[in-house]
């Protein structure tokens, strides 16, 4: 389903996806409902899985048609299905025939196309983009997954979870994009000059992040742990059960999966 409510008809909407476009992914599943309803989505909330991940549009050797390449960068504790924490092809987390979700969970996929914020800067030859920014946290937080942060276990509560560490990877990468920003004002101011265009997309970009960052901070401060980067995946609820739950509090926007989709 295309989405582009500054277009007139669904051609020219079309037409700014380009070979090579890159686009933020956020998913999320819920619970299996129906005749053959699984046992955990019979309570009355079901909390589902949520992760952000990116899509490249290219050229399908077989049709010469565009299609999106989607890939995940799942913050996942180990699980029974055999699921990692990592980066995950849409060919095995979703179109795998024993293992994938396509057919069997309710699944929703939304690609973001933000030029701001998934193309690319080119700082005299260096390109980059916020969207590479926030893939490399991510990949670190599922490095983190994968270890406890040194224990040997990780462990899920209000705190920490695919939603809410999803989203202290991304609040991380605002937190580097400002710092750069503050360390290199004068070069940026006299980049945007240079390079109009590009200059007008940066300027939507530091707006942007401080969209984002109020978002993700509806109590105006971040928790502790974002803000310090302390490691603390290795607890669980039952070490700190008070200190776990108000910390999720604190991120209460980003507690639940469909909560962030909204």
């Amino acid at each position: 389903m295309l989405l582009a409510p500054k277009h007139q008809n669904a051609h020219d909407a079309a037409e700014q996806w380009k070979e090579g476009d890159r686009a933020l992914l956020l998913h999320v599943y819920g619970g299996i409902d129906g005749i053959k309803k699984e046992a955990a989505a019979k309570a009355p909330v079901y909390f589902g899985h949520f992760s952000y991940g990116n899509a490249r549009v290219i050229r399908e050797p077989l049709s010469d048609e565009l299609r999106f390449e989607i890939e995940y960068h799942q913050v996942y504790t180990h699980n029974v299905r055999g699921l990692i924490s990592g980066y995950m092809h849409w060919s095995a987390y979703m179109g795998d025939r024993q293992w994938g979700f396509l057919g069997t969970r309710p699944v929703c996929d939304l690609l973001v196309k933000l030029d701001e914020f998934t193309a690319d800067f080119d700082f005299g030859g260096n390109k980059n983009s916020a969207l590479s920014g926030t893939i490399s946290q991510l990949e670190a937080m599922n490095a983190r997954y994968r270890i406890g942060d040194g224990t040997g276990g990780t462990y899920v509560g209000p705190a920490n979870n695919c939603s809410q560490d999803s989203n202290q990877a991304l609040y991380a990468s605002l937190r580097n994009m400002e710092k750069i920003f503050q360390e290199n004002s004068d070069y940026l101011k006299q980049w945007g000059t240079q390079h109009p265009e590009q200059g007008k997309r940066l300027q939507e970009l530091i707006q942007l992040k401080k969209d984002l960052k109020s978002e993700l901070m509806p109590l105006g401060t971040a928790r502790a742990d974002w803000e310090e980067g302390s490691y603390e995946l290795g607890s669980c609820l039952e070490d700190r059960p008070v200190q776990n739950l108000f910390m999720g509090l604190a991120s209460w926007r980003t507690l639940l999966p469909r909560q962030i989709c909204a």
